[in-house]
């Protein structure tokens, strides 16, 4: 699987230089510019209100606003992908929202939202079904019966309110759990 390219534009050096570190701890994300050359060459452009008001970039973008409802960007210029906050936006909801733009889907990150915890196991279930894995082949790698493991399935999808795996998956991304 190829990693996800992501340039991060921002006036606020300190902000941009946070995001991209986060982003860069990540194996499947690599920053190709903290600034304004790579946006060309990114599938997802993590950008600040001003940048994505004012240019015209290929690819999905996240905006790090101020307020999701502070000031509406012009309409057309850019995809936008989601809204985050910049003040109370989590490593978990930025990697959540990147790879939710990448895939296709819109996300938006309320203020407010306190970000869902989950225990290890849940998130290894959650990101082996995110890779395609099958009960019998979750089974095998956590080392637990296919029973317990369906058990655990369900368990996930009634919590995140999901009515099949696919959902439960795109769920947890939107939700920047995986």
């Amino acid at each position: 699987m190829e990693p996800i390219k992501v340039a991060v534009i921002d006036e606020h050096e300190i902000f941009r230089r946070g995001v991209a570190a986060c982003l860069r701890e990540q194996a499947d994300v690599v920053v190709v510019d903290d600034g304004d050359r790579g946006a060309a060459d990114a599938d997802v452009v993590i950008a600040s209100e001003g940048h994505a008001a004012r240019k015209r970039f290929p690819c999905p973008v996240l905006v790090c606003a101020v307020s999701p409802a502070s000031r509406p960007l012009p309409p057309g210029r850019n995809r936008v992908a989601g809204i985050l906050p910049r003040a109370s936006l989590t490593p978990e909801q930025l990697l959540g929202a990147t790879r939710a733009a990448a895939a296709g889907l819109e996300v938006q990150v309320a203020e407010d939202d306190e970000p869902r915890r989950v225990d290890g196991r849940t998130l290894e279930i959650l990101r082996l079904l995110a890779d395609g894995a099958d009960t019998q082949q979750i089974s095998q790698h956590l080392h637990r019966s296919a029973r317990a493991v369906k058990g655990d399935i369900s368990q996930i999808q009634r919590e995140l309110a999901a009515r099949n795996r696919a959902e439960a998956v795109a769920k947890a991304i939107r939700q920047g759990l995986i």
